[in-house]
């Protein structure tokens, strides 16, 4: 219980599984499971009102942050991108097959066309999920493509680790990336003129 306090104290919530495990002065998550069953259980015996961070308030407070992160990021980037590539060369929510399916950027570029799917998360077991879904959602689409981690706290050294040791393949024109890595891509990429501009 003091464990729980200090850290509801410093971050303001309950700590997950994941974070548990980082921590000096809680047990792991596998003693706990081992204890009390779980950590579903032990928030239950502690009085804890949300014991599933799956369902219920907890998770829908979780996904309204991460969604307003994620938001925030791409408001951001495209107002990057444009300034970069010019209003005509960045379509924004662009279906790229048969099923509907969209890109969040899709850049024209004479270095090669390119999509970007910008997305946040917290943690790499969230990350997994979410490139998961992203790998099926992209299988047909035709250039390249990079997925950006929008949390700065995710480093690119990471990203790749996880990348090459992934069991669910990443396809050939698939990166995965951090938004930093992408600015600094995207800088050495050249830009058509503007046929806007008088």
């Amino acid at each position: 219980m003091e464990g729980f306090k200090k850290f509801e104290l410093e971050f303001g919530r309950l700590p997950t599984a994941p974070e548990i495990d980082k921590l000096s002065y809680l047990p792991s998550s596998r003693q706990i499971q081992r204890k009390f069953g779980g950590l579903e259980k032990l928030r239950e015996v502690l009085g804890y009102k949300d014991t599933n961070f799956g369902r219920g308030d907890y998770r829908t407070k979780i996904a309204l942050r991460v969604n307003k992160k994620g938001r925030e990021s791409e408001i951001e980037l495209e107002k990057l991108l444009r300034n970069k590539f010019g209003e005509v060369f960045v379509h924004t929510e662009r279906i790229f097959d048969d099923s509907k399916n969209r890109v969040d950027f899709y850049v024209y570029s004479p270095d090669g066309n390119f999509g970007i799917d910008v997305f946040y998360t917290g943690t790499i077991q969230d990350l997994q999920k979410n490139i998961n879904l992203k790998i099926d959602k992209y299988l047909k689409f035709p250039s390249q493509l990079y997925l950006v981690v929008a949390n700065p706290d995710f480093i690119q050294e990471r990203l790749n680790i996880y990348s090459k040791n992934k069991r669910k393949v990443l396809p050939a024109n698939t990166t995965i990336l951090t938004m930093k890595t992408l600015l600094d891509l995207i800088k050495n990429k050249r830009s058509y003129n503007n046929p806007l501009k008088i």
